[in-house]
């Protein structure tokens, strides 16, 4: 009986040297003959850092994997080497605005968008937000997102529809 295990998304980070790269291919290699686990390089990639002046192919040769260039996605999260933009966390407000086209906000109750609100469109971000700092620009854009949900539903917000200022209906429950 063989038995597959799946280990997906490590990092690994590397000096570019041609021995150090020798070295993970051997350390792969003699994993692969320890657990029966082969590591498929053609479904790795390696993402350079910095390495301008430097001949990758030829540091590169014992490892045949893909190699994307910056800004690249892991684990969902946009890694770059500049600051990232509004751009970069875009997906996040789509997201959020995707959400509310299922929904049916005129046939829910004030206090279902609520609960709506703070369970969903206020935890989905947290992943993204714990791991990498938006700017102002963009966490206003998802309250503007969640704001307009809870106060009107489908509707456009205007200020006549909105019961209690935003950071009062912000607060957790027990506030």
């Amino acid at each position: 009986m063989r038995i597959s295990l799946y280990v997906d998304d490590a990092v690994i980070f590397l000096r570019p040297d041609k021995q150090e790269v020798k070295a993970l291919a051997r350390l792969l290699n003699l994993f692969g003959q320890v657990t029966e686990l082969q590591t498929n390089v053609h479904k790795s990639s390696i993402a350079p850092i910095r390495c301008e002046g430097i001949d990758l192919d030829d540091i590169l040769a014992d490892l045949p994997a893909a190699r994307p260039t910056f800004p690249i996605k892991y684990l969902g999260l946009p890694l770059s080497t500049r600051r990232l933009r509004k751009v970069d966390f875009q997906p996040l407000i789509d997201r959020a605005a995707a959400r509310l086209s299922g929904w049916r906000g005129r046939n829910i109750t004030q206090a279902g968008r609520m609960i709506l609100t703070k369970t969903v469109l206020s935890s989905q971000p947290v992943y993204l937000l714990t791991a990498l700092t938006a700017t102002n620009e963009v966490l206003e854009s998802v309250d503007k997102i969640r704001r307009r949900f809870l106060w009107a539903g489908d509707e456009n917000l205007t200020s006549g529809k909105c019961k209690v200022n935003w950071p009062m209906a912000a607060r957790p429950t027990n506030l």
